[in-house]
């Protein structure tokens, strides 16, 4: 009897602990900007933000307008943005290899900057979807190869949009294959789930963006930073001085559009 008795008094103060109160303690941090800079060859964009505090209930207060955004190359200043709204900057410069430009941003009494170079364009060899059996599974991977150009250290972007969101992303090196053909496998989906019709698989009638952009090694180390940080546990790479996240890119891109059809899909040769 004795024992029941302390489990009973055992029980009531774990029911009491779980009824107290506890105060967590929310402390406010200062906002940190944030700047996704692009200069290809058509455009320069800049779009910056910052981060917002967990008690800041205002969803467009992350938007950054006021600030001087400057765009150089390696003897002059060429243009000052302008704003457009929702935090982007645009000017009509291009990027041009294989030079140098340098991205300012002026904002609040801040001033962040970061450089990039102009690489020349990918050429995309191939792109299909195809089935691929993985143990006693039947995969659906996108398969992209590029020809790689020879002569230099090349750095890739490669980013797949379904009907007009981000939907697989990756980055790659010629390190093991300089000069020649590069393959890139984005793994979409089982075959079980596209039967079962799962909303991250595609469906017919998608409409698929491919993206490839050609990197400098500051761009690719940012991104290739990214794609790891969930194992590693470390944030990405620093693209800017001055304390501000995000990056600056002067890259080549090329885009390819498709519709995705399940009749169309190969079979692995």
């Amino acid at each position: 009897m004795k024992k029941y008795s302390l489990f009973y008094i055992f029980v009531m103060l774990v029911m009491t602990a779980c009824e107290k109160e506890i105060d967590l303690d929310y402390r406010s941090v200062d906002a940190i900007y944030v700047a996704e800079g692009c200069m290809t060859q058509e455009k320069t964009t800049v779009r910056l933000t910052t981060t917002q505090d967990m008690t800041d209930n205002q969803t467009n207060a992350h938007n950054v307008e006021g600030a001087v955004v400057v765009i150089s190359d390696e003897d002059m200043v060429l243009d000052t943005l302008h704003y457009t709204g929702r935090g982007v900057y645009t000017s009509s410069c291009i990027g041009i290899y294989p030079f140098t430009y340098t991205l300012d941003i002026y904002v609040n009494g801040r001033h962040f900057s970061s450089t990039s170079t102009m690489q020349q364009a990918p050429q995309v060899n191939s792109f299909r979807f195809v089935w691929k059996k993985v143990l006693t599974e039947r995969m659906l991977f996108a398969e992209l190869k590029l020809q790689d150009i020879p002569g230099e250290n090349n750095f890739y972007f490669m980013h797949l949009y379904r009907n007009g969101i981000g939907y697989r992303w990756a980055v790659m090196n010629d390190a093991n294959n300089p000069g020649k053909e590069l393959q890139q496998l984005f793994n979409c989906t089982t075959e079980r789930e596209l039967d079962k019709n799962k909303a991250d698989a595609l469906h017919d009638g998608d409409r698929i963006r491919l993206e490839v952009r050609s990197i400098d090694r500051r761009t690719y180390d940012y991104f290739y930073s990214m794609q790891v940080m969930d194992n590693s546990g470390s944030n990405p790479v620093t693209n800017f001085s001055g304390g501000c996240l995000g990056y600056f890119s002067a890259f080549h891109v090329q885009t390819h559009n498709y519709v995705f059809s399940r009749d169309e899909i190969d079979e692995e040769d």
